[in-house]
């Protein structure tokens, strides 16, 4: 990458921001702000890699900055200023995950030294998420090529049915039924990852509601007819919405296999309404009832806490939900009881003036 790294010099004396300017313009492009709110409206429109931070400034704090600075991007670093014959306030900038403190007065050399640092810790940090892209594309291939060779192969067997004995058809048919299962494990695993990297951007475009229902309806109906299930559909032909056709394809369709798999006999209900702004969607099974803790799994997921407590009872289609759920700026609730499982969606049009910001994209 040929583009100087920025530095943004945050700082209400305008001496210190010239002193530490004149220091590191020759290895940075150096921006300055002279307040919190300043800084904060730099780096939400333009890359920033190390900012130094006055703690001690009026209005809007330096904690308070540093905490905003990193919910905007985690991966810029934070050198705190401080001069005040104390560390203290520096240690407190290091709790919130600044890299460093610089000292007034300044030491030029050290204060290069520790921009340096923090720009290499901010470089390997872009390597190390794109790092993924590549294990991913590896992994991806390993894992396709020997399923696609098994499924092949055993389409190539039952296609000589004559000669096979019925154990051998239903071996060969539970080889293709599992192998199928796999590699849509597979697809989902790597989808989500894509997912959880802002690599899939949003496409809205004009999608009917009651089409993309109907297909997916055709898609589990077999499935569901075998378990004496039977999925109803309550949605209006004119309820069209702007949004990701494939993402919210995606969505309808997790929620809906997981309700049918759950449900070993009964129904399962989707209702479609408009609704301010969007729709409303309501998908009611007659199963046992998703237990306390799926929910409060799934909002986690959904509210991107998975950090703090990681989700282990979580099956594929509810992760993949949740995501999704965040990526088309949607609100997902869950209601399980003896008499089964409601899962309430609200879908923004996302072509509204107050359409919400989407988690993922481009």
């Amino acid at each position: 990458m040929n583009e100087r790294p920025r530095l943004l010099i945050v700082d209400d004396e305008r001496g210190v921001r010239e002193s530490l300017r004149a220091i590191l313009q020759g290895e940075c492009e150096v921006l300055t702000a002279s307040s919190g709110d300043e800084a904060l409206a730099i780096v939400g429109r333009e890359p920033v890699d190390v900012v130094t931070l006055d703690l001690k400034m009026p209005g809007l704090g330096g904690i308070g900055v540093l905490e905003r600075i990193k919910e905007i991007d985690p991966d810029i670093e934070v050198l705190i200023i401080t001069g005040y014959g104390t560390i203290d306030t520096a240690v407190q900038g290091l709790r919130f995950r600044a890299f460093d403190y610089i000292s007034k007065p300044f030491d030029c050399d050290h204060v290069r030294q520790l921009v340096q640092s923090a720009l290499a810790r901010r470089a390997a940090a872009r390597r190390m998420k794109s790092l993924p892209d590549q294990i991913l594309s590896s992994l991806s291939h390993e894992f396709r090529t020997p399923l696609n060779v098994i499924m092949g192969y055993s389409t190539i067997l039952q296609e000589d049915g004559e000669s096979l004995s019925d154990e051998q058809r239903l071996a060969l048919d539970r080889i293709r039924s599992n192998s199928d299962a796999l590699l849509t494990y597979v697809e989902t695993l790597f989808y989500m990852a894509e997912l959880d990297r802002g690599a899939l951007a949003v496409d809205v475009v004009p999608v009917r509601l009651s089409d993309v229902l109907g297909k997916l309806r055709s898609e589990l109906g077999s499935g569901a007819a075998e378990k004496d299930v039977m999925i109803r559909l309550d949605v209006s032909t004119g309820l069209v919405l702007a949004t990701d056709e494939d993402k919210l394809t995606r969505l309808l369709r997790a929620l809906l296999d997981n309700a049918v798999r759950h449900t070993p006999q009964g129904h399962v209900v989707v209702t479609a309404r408009p609704a301010s702004g969007g729709a409303t969607l309501e998908i009611r099974d007659s199963g046992p009832g998703i237990a306390p803790e799926l929910i409060v799994e799934t909002e986690d997921v959904i509210a991107g806490r998975t950090g703090a407590r990681p989700p282990r009872q979580l099956g594929f289609g509810l992760r993949l939900a949740a995501r999704l759920v965040r990526a088309l700026g949607a609100s997902l609730t869950l209601v399980g009881g003896p008499d089964g499982t409601t899962c309430h969606l609200v879908i923004p049009d996302l072509a509204a003036a107050d359409a919400p910001h989407v988690a993922y994209g481009g």
